[in-house]
């Protein structure tokens, strides 16, 4: 007569993330279990949740944790967001100790997270995950999630070289008639199922009075430069003003956009914004101009794979 193995109950149990004492812990949970490929927004962002006591501006203050023996093992973050008026929900920091893994703590968070997010009547729910986590994919599959795109986070180093000169390429502000191909290329770089997770308006980078208005009494810079090869525009980046450490660009590229342009223009984006206390950043699509990206001084950080329910 066969025996059925049951399987085994994780040790502990999960409740509801208590944000004056937990934070610190679950940082350092988050940051055992992601250091390999955190990047430098990333470890910001830790930092701010060990020191929330003293703001919680920018610290998630919904999610559940696993508790045993008073020691945190598992963890998930409930981040709400706004698209389009209508509720979008982050599942962040998914995260369970070494020790604890493979007992279904992770099943049972997301579980929880996908319950949570649906109470709150979110129209989307979306994850990050890390491309080479195949189990946790093949996880949060089982769970109806859908992959939606690879993208990668570049940050630029403190070398900075100058470009060369090609009499070819010309590097210029961005002029207004540029705008249709800028922000077509722009919907193929941020496509708008994404554009809430940190990303602004783009809107603001159209050209025009009342924009130009916009930004004067808001307070706050925008610079836009284009580069052309032969005479045919191939990229456009962009910069809005920030007050973190993190500066991030914006790029639109053609379809078929020469390498060496777009390295030259984020090299003269560089040059232009040089400042010790922030670094320059991209968020792109996975895979795409590698080279450029690597020859204006950029390195990868770290490459996630959306996901969406």
């Amino acid at each position: 007569m066969a025996i059925t193995t049951l399987p085994q109950k994780p040790a502990g149990k999960m409740r509801p993330l208590n944000i004056m004492r937990d934070l610190p812990k679950v940082a350092d949970l988050v940051a055992l279990c992601f250091k390999k490929n955190m990047d430098s927004e990333g470890k910001s962002y830790l930092a701010q949740m060990r020191s929330a006591s003293n703001s919680l501006s920018s610290v998630p203050l919904k999610g559940y944790v696993w508790e045993n023996q008073k020691n945190i093992i598992g963890n998930i973050s409930i981040i709400p967001f706004r698209k389009a008026k209508k509720n979008v929900i982050l599942l962040a920091n998914i995260a369970v100790h070494p020790d604890y893994r493979r007992k279904g703590i992770a099943r049972a968070l997301t579980q929880k997270g996908i319950e949570t997010a649906e109470k709150q009547g979110a129209k989307s729910i979306w994850l990050h995950v890390e491309r080479e986590n195949i189990g946790a994919i093949n996880l949060y599959k089982e769970l109806g999630f859908q992959p939606h795109s690879h993208r990668t986070t570049w940050d630029a180093g403190r070398e900075l070289t100058p470009p060369k000169k090609n009499a070819n390429i010309r590097i210029t502000s961005r002029k207004a008639y540029f705008w249709d191909a800028q922000n077509s290329w722009l919907k193929q770089s941020y496509p708008e199922a994404i554009r809430w997770y940190k990303m602004p308006d783009f809107t603001i980078f159209k050209p025009g009075f009342k924009h130009w208005l916009h930004r004067l009494f808001v307070e706050y810079d925008i610079k836009q430069w284009a580069v052309q090869r032969d005479g045919e525009l191939q990229a456009l980046v962009m910069w809005k003003e920030t007050h973190t450490r993190r500066s991030p660009l914006w790029l639109a590229t053609a379809p078929q956009a020469d390498s060496e342009s777009v390295t030259m223009l984020l090299l003269y984006a560089r040059h232009q914004l040089t400042s010790p206390k922030r670094v320059p950043g991209l968020d792109f699509l996975a895979g795409k101009f590698i080279p450029a990206f690597e020859q204006a001084g950029f390195s990868p950080q770290r490459t996630l794979l959306w996901m969406v329910k």
